[in-house]
């Protein structure tokens, strides 16, 4: 139950616990209870020091009760929240005994105690489940329990009950805030909430409120005294208390006839140095009056909550900096600039907790009025959130609902973002401040206080244009200034979009010349402009019907025609060109007196172009630009010109084959000044044939096709038969000719080549070896009319021809090793995908689709078998693409396969076939053969030509590939040089390392290495090999001397420049395990060694496979084992050389030291 205590005492402290309202992220919630309530002690025993006080005053009582409405759980706040804790007190449930959330001292946060009470209360009124969550059955059982009762309680101390009857304004006390502490460096610390409502039929402004501290406390203890609205915005700026300990706080705002508006007094707090003086004073804020022009009812002063000044407890913190989003330096835009930032902030919390940003509220200052700019926005993380802006047109604020969060340490750029829009914004200054550090309000998340951010050191700017600066004055954030000017020229030049090219007499819409514009600020309009017409010697006449376009092709200006002394085109009519670049062209009529290839050029002075102003400020604008001249036209007549390509050359094509390349024609109006139209092409074709009497009927469905594929001659215009020109100079050489009808006429632009493919079907009763070939003659007849001028001629043919096509029995296809096959390689036993070959083949006369591939064994070495038994199954691949399998039976040497797809082999185009197989496994009771060199070749191939459809077959009896091989061991060791990064005389004079194939360990017998000095005298003693497990050569391998050393010392004693040594494993071979690496170094003692000397170490390779052996033998300068069916010994026959083997090429591993 709420208390509310009146009384006239100047002494008295006056102490209401009511409700918290729930304002829109208007202010901090209280201070959380499990978090304050060792603090919360303190405002008990203060509290009660002054419990005398209140003796003797007039209580009343009421039976008020919450009417309940939104879910609550742990951590939830608002007034409801504190609401369900006096519920619970007052019903059975109580939150604690004493303290934060005890009776008289209820809080506004929904912690562990509360869920505990309320889990009390379900239990005790048979409500499930009992979790202490306050949801709807609980909210129904409590708003039961208070049936009949009125809704919500007025705290702190009013005057008597107040009736709004009577015109003018009602003033009431609404739910106040609780009492609490208020830390030091606080902001909006609540203190009284009231309600005004308007009872009159019209709007009424209210200019102020007036405000006056009350309570055992100092003025000091304040920095200012704030007015929030219900929407947790901040109504004007805030105020300092005068000598008589009030402000006035609120900017002018209006309450509509029978509105109700509620609103909070706020304190911001010193800092806790200041505060320490007054730490544990008591104060409070009552409304004393309220500054309007109609009465007020109502008792007034009204007083709410009492906040302890607390200097210990360490709140949040906010540090500013300018962010780099901002401009930091004077600009200058223009009218009709979009998206310009302003002004930005960037702000970082503190380490002290996390907090959130609910709103900020920019000031605009300089000369410009809120009418010059639009969309004005407040941006975080590119989302742009919407600004209301004051009555005055001066505040523009931002609300960030929930708050946005910015974690301790991290930090968020604010920036105000807008268009300049206005018509008489040019000359204006505008700029983006932020007034008080309170304009920005953040909320500390674990204590809940508001936060504001430090006072700036630098000082005011005092320039008509300046930069941004965090000043310690007001504004406390000065922004930089934008200075808004009107319409600009940036560029008026020739338009590079239209180039010179060809233009026509006699035709309208001939291309003249083109130039840019590029205004900023404003759209400008030209009233008037002249453009002057420059010809080459000898045209006569003018030019006339000169239009000016647009890039979307509209008329603007004109027609005019050409007048005066060498012809000039004066346009009258208003142009208005837009913001920005534009490219406009002049169209016009070149008189039939000009002659073909003179030129003509025009150009203009716009510094001389008339009534150029601007269309939003209406003011001149001045173009300084002075003059240029456009793109060079050409005259030329419509022209064409036709002619064969060379292309296709000669080649060889089959009978029977669909859509063969015969031509290539080539349609020239580079030379053209318009556009040009045909509707016929004349060909010839001349037959060479084996034997007299042959026939060119072989020759049908022949056909044009553009660029794009399109057939241009179709129906009962496709050509299928030729008429004999006799012209014959041989007995076996006839010539015949066709003209091609098109079915649509063919338009080819001006200064453009089009190239028409010419196709026929070849008959499949055509003669090997005769052979076709199409020509063009200067004497044929080729008809083309002007687009737009309709006149008709004819084009100018070369004689030309395309290459001779030969017929051929059928296609072919040519087999070869491809480069890319890999050269010489070991393999393991058991290994699967591993490329043994690649073959290239390539068709001829006609594409061929292949069916079949042949493989062959031949080509390899097998101990006693046919290298069958070596392998799984062999794979075909076209580029990734398996097309085919074979399986090498029994002791067969060959295989086929019926590829599972057919693969296309385009006509004179290389296509790769890549085998790879599955390679047997070698060991005890396994079909492979450590040692077998295996080489798959390509033997055969069957297919079917494309075009003839004849089979096409290929292959010799020793194969058509030549592949390298694959040789096969149990496994097989891989080795990598390591370098070394210290100098000859620490004695370490090559690294290298070695990795077992996951397939087996690898023995290694013998290493043989080559010593060669920059000069004599230098000295190696004590030369060992030693081996190690790990790449930092710290952990010596098992199985060998001390410190990993393997074999025994060797000391250089030659006297030559070179010499040569060997290290063999004297106890047992060295097992590197499968899938491991071993790292090896060869040191020893150097002496004699001056600077400038060096010493280069080779580990020496192989140049020839050895037959396995065993170590006795001295088969390589690398001796290694794959240990095929046991770990090899010395006399193991199953020792090999390093021929192959990757990483240690033939020359060997080389590392050089100096000094």
């Amino acid at each position: 139950m709420s208390k509310s205590l009146a009384t006239k005492n100047v002494a008295a402290v006056l102490i209401g616990i009511g409700l918290v309202l729930a304002f829109s992220f208007s202010f901090a919630t209280t201070a959380k209870a499990d978090a304050l309530s060792d603090l919360q002690a303190q405002v008990n025993a203060l509290l009660a020091q002054i419990a005398a006080l209140q003796a003797g005053s007039t209580t009343t009582t009421g039976g008020a009760c919450f009417t309940f409405t939104t879910n609550a759980t742990v951590g939830s706040t608002g007034g409801e929240v504190m609401e369900i804790q006096k519920f619970l007190n007052s019903h059975g449930a109580q939150i604690a005994a004493s303290g934060a959330g005890s009776p008289g001292n209820e809080t506004s946060y929904f912690g562990a105690l509360t869920r505990a009470a309320v889990a009390k209360f379900q239990t005790a009124n048979g409500i499930s489940p009992t979790a202490g969550y306050w949801g709807a059955l609980t909210r129904a059982k409590a708003n039961s329990l208070c049936a009949g009762t009125t809704t919500g309680t007025t705290g702190g101390t009013a005057g008597g009950t107040v009736t709004p009857t009577g015109p003018g304004l009602t003033v009431m006390a609404a739910a106040q805030p609780a009492n609490s502490l208020a830390p030091g460096g606080t902001s909006r610390v609540p203190f009284t909430t009231f309600t005004l409502t308007n009872n009159t039929g019209a709007a009424v402004s209210v200019t102020g409120i007036t405000v006056q501290r009350a309570g055992l406390g100092n003025d000091a203890v304040f920095s200012g005294i704030v007015l929030v609205d219900e929407q947790g915005l901040q109504v004007g700026i805030a105020k300092t208390l005068n000598s008589n300990h009030q402000a006035t706080v609120g900017d002018t705002f209006t309450l509509n006839a029978g509105q109700t508006k509620t609103m909070t007094v706020a304190g911001n707090m010193q800092s806790n140095t200041t505060l320490t003086s007054y730490s544990g004073q008591i104060v409070s804020i009552s409304v004393v009056g309220v500054n309007t022009s109609v009465p007020v009812n109502g008792s007034l002063p009204i007083t709410g909550a009492q906040q302890t000044i607390n200097s210990t407890l360490t709140v949040g913190s906010v540090t500013t900096n300018i962010s780099s989003l901002d401009p930091n330096s004077a600009q200058t835009k223009n009218i009709g600039d979009t998206g310009l930032k302003f002004s930005g902030l960037r702000f970082t919390a503190g380490s002290a907790e996390d907090l959130k940003l609910y709103s900020i509220r920019w000031r605009l200052n300089g000369s410009v009025s809120a009418s010059d700019l639009a969309n004005i926005v407040t941006v975080v993380d590119g989302t742009s959130y919407p600004t209301t802006v004051s009555s005055d047109g001066r505040y523009y604020t931002a609300v960030f609902a929930g708050g946005l969060l910015i974690a301790k340490g991290n930090a968020k750029d604010v920036y105000v973002q807008g268009d300049v829009v206005g018509t008489n914004a040019s000359g204006r200054i505008a700029e983006f401040d932020v007034d008080k550090t309170s304009d920005a309000y953040f909320v500390g998340q674990l204590y809940g206080y508001g936060v504001a951010p430090a006072a700036g050191s630098t000082a005011l700017s005092t320039a008509s244009t300046h930069a941004s600066a965090i000043t310690a004055s007001t504004p406390w954030f000065q922004g930089s200034t934008f200075s808004i000017s009107g319409a600009s020229v940036t560029t008026i030049a020739k338009a590079t979009e239209v180039p010179a090219q060809n233009v026509a007499v006699n035709v309208p819409n001939q291309p003249l010349g083109g130039y840019v514009t590029n205004f900023t600020g404003e759209s400008v309009s030209v009233q008037s402009a002249a453009f002057t017409i420059a010809t080459s010697s000898g045209q006569t006449g003018y030019i006339t019907n000169v239009s000016i376009y647009d890039e979307n092709g509209a008329v603007v200006a004109g027609p005019v025609d050409a007048s005066g002394v060498g012809g000039t085109l004066t346009f009258s009519d208003t142009i208005t060109y837009p913001v920005g670049r534009h490219v406009w062209t002049l169209k016009g009529k070149l008189p039939s007196t000009y002659t073909n290839g003179g030129t003509v050029q025009l150009s203009t002075i716009p510094s001389d172009w008339t009534g150029v102003t601007g269309q939003t400020t209406g003011n001149t604008v001045t173009i300084s630009t002075g003059t240029f001249s456009m793109n060079t036209m050409t005259v030329r007549a419509a022209a064409l010109t036709a002619g064969l390509s060379t292309t296709p050359s000669a080649q060889t094509i089959v009978a029977g084959g669909q859509g063969v390349l015969f031509g290539n024609v080539q349609l020239d109006a580079s030379q053209s000044g318009e556009d040009v139209r045909v509707n016929s092409v004349p060909l010839h074709v001349d037959q060479a044939f084996v034997a007299p009497g042959g026939t060119v009927t072989n020759l049908t469905t022949c056909q044009l096709s553009d660029a794009a594929g399109n057939i241009l001659n179709y129906g009962s215009n496709v050509v299928n038969s030729f008429t004999s020109l006799n012209d014959a100079t041989t007995t076996t050489v006839t010539t015949y000719t066709k003209t091609f009808s098109l079915n649509n006429s063919l338009t080819i632009p001006k200064g453009t080549i089009v190239t028409l493919t010419l196709k026929c079907d070849v008959g499949s009763s055509a003669t090997a070896l005769d052979s076709y070939r199409f020509k063009m003659f200067s004497g044929d007849t080729l008809t083309f009319t002007g687009v737009t001028s309709g006149n008709s001629t004819s084009a100018t043919i070369t004689s030309s021809q395309a290459g001779r096509q030969t017929i051929a029995a059928a296609g072919t296809v040519a087999v070869s090793t491809d480069s890319s096959s890999p050269s010489y390689a070991i393999g393991a036993g058991g290994a699967t995908g591993v490329t043994v070959g690649v073959a290239k083949l390539r068709a001829s006369n006609e594409a061929v689709n292949l069916s079949k591939v042949g493989l062959t064994l031949t080509g390899g070495t097998y101990s006693g078998a046919s290298g069958a038994q070596d392998l799984v199954t062999t794979y075909i691949y076209n580029g990734s693409t398996l097309v085919g399998t074979a399986t090498f039976t029994g002791n067969a040497t060959t295989a086929t396969s019926t590829l599972l797809s057919t693969v296309s082999l385009p006509k004179d185009v290389d296509v790769k076939l890549t085998f790879k197989a599955d390679l047997a496994d070698i060991g005890t009771s396994q079909p492979g053969t450590s040692g077998d060199l295996v080489k798959v070749d390509l033997l055969d191939f069957e297919g079917s030509g494309a075009s003839s459809g004849s089979t096409v077959r290929g292959g010799t009896v020793g194969g058509m590939t030549a592949v390298s091989g694959v040789r096969i061991y149990n496994t097989f060791p891989t080795f990598a040089q390591i370098a070394l990064t210290s100098g000859a005389l620490s004695g370490k004079l090559i690294r290298f390392s070695v990795t077992a194939d996951s397939h087996g360990d690898v023995g290694i017998a013998r290493m043989t290495f080559q010593l060669a000095t920059s000069t004599t005298g230098i000295t190696m003693t004590s030369l060992g090999l030693y081996g190690y497990t790990d790449s930092n050569f710290s952990t010596a391998i098992s199985g060998q001397g001390t410190s990993g050393q393997i074999g025994a010392s060797v000391t250089a004693t030659s006297t030559d420049s070179v010499i040569p040594i060997s290290i063999t494993a004297s106890n047992s071979p060295v097992e590197v395990p499968a899938g491991q690496t071993y790292y090896f170094e060869l040191r020893g003692s150097v002496g004699g060694v001056t600077s400038g000397n060096s010493i280069t170490t080779t580990l020496l390779g192989d140049t020839a496979t050895a037959a396995l052996a065993a170590t006795t033998s001295i088969i390589g300068n690398v001796i290694w084992s794959p240990n095929d069916t046991t770990q090899s010994v010395g006399s193991t026959v199953d020792w090999t050389s390093s021929y192959g083997v990757v990483g240690l090429p033939s020359g060997g591993l080389t590392q050089t030291v100096s000094q």
